[in-house]
């Protein structure tokens, strides 16, 4: 996207665009029932680590070279390169769209791919907030939270029903109809009322 289409929606450079950004995580239930993750609320920085867990990865063929596209349920379909790894975390790969990079965990294919710097690749999966890797402080970024969502399930095939909240729960907050909570992370230095105004 070019500087003047950022212009046209109140941007005033890619760089701000990407600050404003929206990355959307889930919040997986056993961390949440455990109390592993943090204990914030909307507004609050918090300094956590979006890992994309991979349920699909495959040569780019004649896909796009580069795809980035997140949805408000933290599911993600992304076109790059795995990166070289610069962090100490584990069997995490890193997946590099564009001018970002995210940790890229594929542990639950099997097989697993293989994957090798700079050839590129197609990735279905979900981005969550991963408590398992939060002892390589490298990887943690520091983010503002700027919404937390829980969606709950509706009879017949209805869409979920969802409800806000002014933090991330606790395990009180886990009731059996709902099927997913997510939290909206922006960066630190962006202002919340701006952000909810971008289109």
């Amino acid at each position: 996207m070019r500087a003047a289409t950022h212009r046209c929606g109140g941007w005033s450079s890619r760089d701000e665009a990407r600050r404003r950004e929206v990355t959307t995580v889930q919040l997986l239930p056993h961390h949440l029932r455990e109390g592993r993750l943090p204990a914030a609320a909307v507004g609050d920085v918090v300094h956590v680590t979006p890992v994309l867990h991979a349920s699909a990865v495959d040569r780019l063929g004649g896909r796009p070279e580069r795809l980035w596209d997140l949805d408000r349920y933290g599911t993600l379909v992304a076109c790059g390169v795995p990166g070289p790894r610069t962090v100490p975390a584990g069997d995490l790969d890193v997946l590099v769209v564009g001018d970002r990079a995210v940790l890229l965990d594929c542990a639950g294919l099997d097989p697993r791919p293989d994957l090798e710097a700079g050839r590129p690749v197609y990735v279905e999966g979900s981005v969550h907030l991963d408590v398992d890797v939060r002892d390589h402080a490298a990887t943690d970024r520091a983010y503002r939270l700027r919404a937390v969502r829980r969606y709950r399930l509706r009879p017949g095939g209805a869409p979920p029903r969802t409800q806000h909240l002014d933090r991330i729960p606790d395990a009180h907050g886990i009731d059996d109809d709902v099927f997913l909570h997510v939290a909206d992370l922006v960066g630190v230095d962006v202002d919340l009322d701006a952000a909810e105004a971008q289109p």
